[in-house]
C-alpha cells in the first residue's frame, strides 16, 4: 500500500474486486449440461484478496456415489425441503426424497408437481436423495413473493394444458385475473380451457365472462354443485396432463373431488366480509382421473403476474386487440394510451373493443406485469 492509500481506500479496492470476480461468475453446471462445456464444470475458489485461486471439479449429484441405488419417478406433491415420489413400475404409492443442495443450484429453483426425477440412496434401509430433476418439455409459471417478485416459479411441469377454474357468482367473475391467466398460458405455450362454474346460480353468462368465448381454446359452463357440465369437462381432460388453477373461492376443489373421488380436497365458502375465497389448496398435488390422465391441483392464488413484459410486447400481444395477429397501429412503439394513429383506440370507440379489456390492459400496464 503506498503512502498516499488509506486503509479505508485500500479495503474499498478490494471489495470492488471482489464484486468484479462475482460478476465473472457463470452457472457452468447448467453450461456442462447443455453441451456448451465439454469437460466436467469446475469451481473457482479465491483467497479473501482473490490470490492464488484453487479450480475444484464439480461432480453432479447422480454421479458422486457409483453404488448408490438410483430409479425415476414422478414427482406428485412438493414440500418445503421434501418432495414426494413415485416410483415408475410401482403402484400409486409414494415416497419421500429430501433435496440435495447441489440438485436445487443446478435447476435455479425447487422441483415442480409434474416433473421428472431421479432418486438415490445407498441402502435399502436409507431415506431418498432428489438427485436429478429431467428436462421439462413445458411449464406455468408465475412471479415468486414480494421479497423475490422477479424469481420465477414454476406452479406445474411437463403439462398439456392449462384450466382455469372462474366462477360467474360468489364470487363475481374476475375480468383481470382471467386477462392475466390467458398471457401466462400463452408465453407458456399451452392451451387454455376456461371453466366457468356456479353456473347454478345465474341464468345466463355474465357479458365480462362472454368475452373471452372467442379468445380461450374452449370454455365449459358448469356447476360443480349439480354436476352440470362435468362430463363434457371430463371427455377434454381424458388421457391429458391438466393444470387447475385459479382463485380463492371458485369451486376448484369441489370441481376436482368431483373429477377423482378419492382426492378428498378440502373446500370451503367465501368470505362473508370480503366475497374472496378462503385457501383450502395449500400445496400443487398431483391426481390420477379414472379414465387416464392426470390433473394437478395448484393453490388459489389472488394475484398472478407477468413475468419479463416489456410495456410495447404487452401492447403486441394482449389478447382480443388484434383478432388476426396482426399489429396494426400506424407506431410500431404503440402503447394504446394517446398514440395517434392507434387501431386499439379507434376500436374501442366504434364499440368493437369491450372497455373492460381495455381497463384491464392498463392495470396490468401500469401494475409493471
Amino acid at each position: 500500500m503506498s503512502s498516499e492509500e488509506t486503509p479505508e481506500e485500500d479495503s474499498q479496492g478490494i471489495s470492488s474486486k471482489r464484486r468484479h470476480h462475482r460478476n465473472r461468475r457463470v452457472n457452468a453446471m447448467e453450461y456442462w449440461q447443455k453441451g456448451i462445456m465439454d469437460e466436467s464444470p469446475i469451481k473457482e475458489r479465491w483467497s479473501r484478496e482473490f490470490k492464488n485461486p484453487r479450480l475444484k471439479h464439480i461432480v453432479p449429484p447422480a454421479e458422486q456415489d457409483p453404488n448408490q441405488k438410483q430409479a425415476d419417478g414422478l414427482v406428485v406433491e412438493v414440500h418445503r425441503r421434501t418432495c414426494e415420489v413415485r416410483m415408475d413400475g410401482e403402484d400409486l404409492t409414494s415416497v419421500t426424497a429430501r433435496y440435495r443442495a447441489t440438485v436445487i443450484d443446478e435447476l435455479g429453483e425447487f422441483p415442480a408437481v409434474g416433473d421428472r426425477v431421479t432418486l438415490g440412496r445407498a441402502s435399502d434401509d436409507a431415506e431418498y436423495m432428489l438427485l436429478k430433476v429431467h428436462p421439462r418439455r413445458s411449464a406455468l409459471t408465475r412471479p415468486g413473493p414480494k421479497d423475490r417478485i422477479n424469481q420465477q416459479l414454476t406452479q406445474a411441469a411437463n403439462v398439456d394444458q392449462v384450466v382455469i377454474v372462474a366462477s360467474v357468482a360468489q364470487p363475481p367473475f374476475n375480468y383481470g385475473f382471467a386477462d392475466r391467466f390467458l398471457l401466462a398460458a400463452a408465453f407458456s405455450n399451452l392451451p387454455l380451457i376456461m371453466v366457468l362454474n356456479k353456473m347454478d346460480l345465474v341464468d345466463a353468462l355474465p357479458p365480462e365472462a362472454e368475452d373471452f368465448l372467442s379468445l380461450v381454446d374452449r370454455c365449459i359452463p358448469i356447476s360443480a354443485e349439480s354436476g352440470e357440465g362435468v362430463d363434457e369437462l371430463r371427455e377434454i381432460l381424458a388421457h391429458k396432463v391438466s393444470v387447475f388453477s385459479g382463485q380463492s373461492g371458485v369451486g376448484k376443489s369441489t370441481l376436482i373431488n368431483r373429477l377423482v373421488p378419492s382426492a378428498l380436497l378440502r373446500t370451503g365458502d367465501v368470505r362473508v366480509k370480503d366475497g374472496k375465497g378462503r385457501h383450502t389448496t395449500t400445496s400443487a398435488s398431483l391426481f390420477d382421473l379414472p379414465g387416464g390422465g392426470m390433473v394437478i391441483d395448484t393453490p388459489g392464488i389472488r394475484a398472478l403476474g407477468i413475468l419479463d413484459l416489456e410495456p410495447i410486447d404487452l401492447a403486441r400481444c394482449f389478447p382480443g386487440f388484434f383478432p388476426d395477429g396482426n399489429f396494426t397501429c400506424r407506431f410500431n412503439d404503440c402503447t394504446h394510451q394517446e398514440e395517434p394513429g392507434c387501431a386499439v383506440l379507434a376500436a374501442l370507440e366504434e364499440g368493437r373493443l369491450p372497455l373492460a379489456r381495455y381497463d384491464s390492459y392498463l392495470r396490468i400496464l401500469s401494475s409493471g406485469n
